[in-house]
């Protein structure tokens, strides 16, 4: 299905609010968050899109929204659980088709979602959507964002992938970015995230919910657990980038 405007999303302008002494980007306001400013450029063409992510994450969500609107089938795999949870009722209510995956390591969700993908001519997309084509439309993104806002001292955001905190690294060159491991540690380990990136552990597995709190909609598995740390350690002028509420 080819989607008219790739960016659509790409172009809808951000809204950043001052919290305190923080500058905070709201991507949480746009259905999708972050990703979907990228998601275009990913899944354009395809018929049908396959990914296998952790039960809470936003990824998966924010794909189904832009299948919904972009009339692309989803297909969703996650480790099996009694209940679903919020962001896998979202996904469902967009359209998505959810299968669940007995004895649910992530390599195993992982291995069944790129064989059904493989079996069923479908686009295979990987954890946290970090693939090549995905950096440069959302580095323009960012870089947008310098020249509106000018540079920061610190730059702070919540590290899955890693993809975030690579292209804040390219769009912010001469800040200090300061990032939240929320993902597994061994994947990041193995990346190049820059010379200006820092990252701090969160003190939390992913499918614990942050115990602090925000005063605007922040993902409570992701970025609030970046924010409790954010509100505490960051100097100077700081922007806090909010993938999704």
């Amino acid at each position: 299905m080819t989607i008219p405007n790739v960016r659509k999303w790409l172009e809808i302008p951000p809204v950043i609010e001052r919290h305190g002494e923080i500058d905070v980007l709201r991507d949480d306001l746009i259905d999708g968050g972050s990703k979907a400013r990228f998601l275009p450029f990913l899944i354009n063409g395809a018929k049908e899109v396959v990914f296998g992510g952790p039960f809470c994450g936003g990824a998966p969500y924010s794909l189904a929204v832009l299948g919904r609107e972009a009339g692309i089938k989803v297909t969703l795999f996650y480790a099996k659980r009694k209940n679903h949870h919020r962001r896998q009722v979202g996904s469902l209510k967009h359209g998505a088709k959810i299968y669940q995956v007995p004895y649910g390591y992530m390599t195993n969700v992982q291995s069944k979602a790129r064989r059904y993908a493989e079996d069923n001519d479908a686009l295979f997309l990987p954890l946290g959507f970090d693939v090549p084509e995905a950096e440069d439309p959302f580095v323009e993104f960012i870089e947008s964002i310098r020249k509106k806002q000018g540079d920061y001292d610190e730059v702070w955001c919540a590290v899955g992938s890693g993809m975030l905190a690579r292209c804040l690294s390219r769009g912010f060159p001469n800040s200090s970015i300061q990032g939240v491991s929320v993902g597994l540690k061994s994947r990041q380990d193995k990346q190049d995230f820059g010379g200006n990136v820092t990252i701090h552990e969160s003190g939390y597995k992913f499918a614990q919910p942050s115990k602090g709190s925000s005063p605007f909609s922040s993902c409570e598995n992701y970025d609030k657990k970046a924010w409790e740390q954010c509100v505490t350690k960051s100097k100077n002028r700081v922007l806090f980038w909010n993938v999704m509420g």
